[in-house]
């Protein structure tokens, strides 16, 4: 079917993506240029370094699309795929979704078919599902069995043997469109917004980052009037999760939130978040923030948003110095929002800048920009360690792990040392050092296709993963976040803790060493 190549299409994308995520798309670009030209001299008086903060991990929930394999809402429909059966399977122009994420009308001829999330327990067994729906219309289902269709209602079995199931919509009225879609278990709580197992899985962690919830990385979002809607069928959309759930999960789950504030939200939609988060998170609770997803990255648009913005601003001799001091400068604009509507609890603000973890030279002359230090409480990096574990030349012997390992471990000490430069610069400035992503990030491009599931799977992987956060815990404390939650093996990369909601934990070597470490420093006397 053209919707299985479509889906496989899409977890290449995103194993491409988040390889970029650490620059290799940009080594080139900055090797070319002397180390240190960029630096900036230290103060004359420098801040008191902060005293070491108590280690906290934190995890990176990966969206809440259907491929994804992890099932955060308890409506299946939440993160489906829409397609359009006309002439053979295609995409649906998702702007053909009206902001309650319903299909008003049918093309002649024209069937849709959305793809459902697979809830946990099918995995396992035969699980009933019942799909309620208001409006006037025809809905039937693809890979369903036992199917049961009456106004307002469709139900059927998910048999544990079946991967995907669709739901379909045959006919709707456009004056009473097929809308509210909602498909869950059939002996589930109608009025759940989120799946408890998911809300459990968050829980341990001190602080979620919602970068994959916002789209932070496709740089559509901005415009108040279009936002993501509470209310929404559809949440998978390239304006990301209603904030109302962001806001709504971190309140359950008790975490901190971390949001990605889009590159292009004006002062209206600053402002509006802003206030939200302040009017409704739970007051104990403290909000990371972030303009942008990695802008030192050009493989994302908002990285090649930055450098033609500060290239036309005239903001630095060269490409790294136009586009930092552009982040720097579009950061202090969003951070003196927040500022003013927590002006009575700065405390509960955690205002980030954020740099390449291996050169960090253009965040150093970003935070020395104006006045961008005043505004700024935490320096950020990606951690990963593993990235050339596994690229050329690719090992003798593919069937023996053993050789691996080792390796993967001495990677964390090139990963704990590169980290000291920020811990410095951090301590000069009396900020703190946390780090956005990190975790493995072995990479494969070789002719073993099961070389990446067969390292993650293994229990030594969850070794290296106790040696990693031992190592942070010891050497530098504060907030770690991991990346991310749940994902299935690419054909690249693997960066999902456990590769679909539901597995067991003792298939999860590096899930069950995070916990573990958690747990570890929950024990700890601090």
């Amino acid at each position: 079917m053209a919707w299985v190549e479509t889906v496989m299409r899409r977890i290449v994308v995103l194993a491409l993506a988040a390889l970029l995520c650490i620059g290799i798309a940009v080594v080139a670009n900055y090797s070319k240029q002397q180390p240190g030209s960029n630096m900036v001299e230290t103060p004359a008086t420098a801040a008191t370094p902060l005293p070491k903060q108590p280690t906290a991990f934190g995890i990176n929930v990966f969206g809440p699309i259907y491929w994804s394999r992890e099932r955060a809402f308890m409506n299946l429909v939440a993160g489906a795929g829409w397609y359009s059966i006309l002439n053979g399977w295609s995409d649906l122009d998702l702007k053909r979704l009206d902001r309650e994420g319903a299909l008003p009308s049918l093309r002649p001829g024209e069937n849709v078919a959305v793809v459902l999330v697979r809830p946990p327990r099918s995995v396992r067994e035969d699980v009933a599902i019942r799909c309620r729906y208001e409006g006037e219309g025809v809905v039937s289902g693809i890979s369903t069995a036992n199917p049961v269709a009456s106004p307002g209602r469709f139900d059927f079995t998910w048999h544990r043997e079946t991967e995907w199931t669709h739901l379909r919509i045959e006919a709707t009225n456009p004056a009473n469109p097929i809308r509210h879609i909602d498909c869950r278990e059939a002996d589930a709580d109608p009025k759940l917004l989120f799946d408890p197992a998911f809300v459990a899985s968050v829980k341990p962690y001190k602080v979620v980052r919602f970068m994959d919830w916002q789209q932070s990385n496709s740089n559509a979002a901005g415009n108040w009037a279009q936002r993501t809607l509470p209310s929404s069928t559809f949440q998978a959309g390239g304006q990301g999760v209603a904030l109302e759930h962001m806001v709504a999960l971190a309140n359950i789950a008790q975490v901190d939130p971390w949001f990605v504030i889009p590159w292009n939200a004006d002062a209206v939609y600053v402002e509006n978040f802003a206030r939200y988060v302040h009017d409704h998170l739970d007051p104990k609770r403290a909000v990371y923030l972030e303009t942008g997803n990695e802008i030192w990255n050009q493989a994302f648009p908002a990285g090649q948003q930055a450098l033609a913005e500060g290239r036309k601003a005239n903001l630095g001799k060269t490409d790294d110095q136009a586009r930092m001091r552009r982040y720097a400068q579009r950061s202090v604009e969003v951070f003196k929002i927040w500022e003013r509507v927590y002006a009575q609890e700065p405390k509960r603000l955690v205002r980030i800048l954020s740099g390449q973890h291996a050169w960090i030279d253009p965040l150093r002359d970003a935070l020395a920009f104006g006045d961008t230090a005043a505004h700024v409480d935490a320096l950020s990096s990606a951690a990963y360690f593993g990235q050339t574990l596994l690229t050329e030349p690719e090992p003798a012997d593919t069937k023996d792990l053993s050789p691996l390992f080792p390796k993967l471990t001495a990677s964390i000490d090139a990963t704990m040392e590169a980290a000291r430069q920020y811990k410095q610069l951090a301590d000069q400035h009396g900020l703190r050092y946390i780090v956005y992503e990190g975790g493995q990030h072995a990479t494969y491009s070789g002719k073993d296709p099961t070389l990446l599931a067969r390292l993650n799977r293994d229990p030594r992987m969850g070794e290296a993963y106790r040696r990693y956060l031992a190592e942070w815990d010891s050497q530098y404390g504060d907030v770690l976040m991991l990346f991310h939650s749940t994902s299935p093996i690419g054909a690249t990369m693997a960066f999902g803790l456990a590769e679909y909601s539901g597995q067991p934990l003792a298939e999860t070597p590096k899930r069950k060493a995070v916990l573990d470490a958690i747990a570890a420093v929950s024990r700890s006397p601090r």
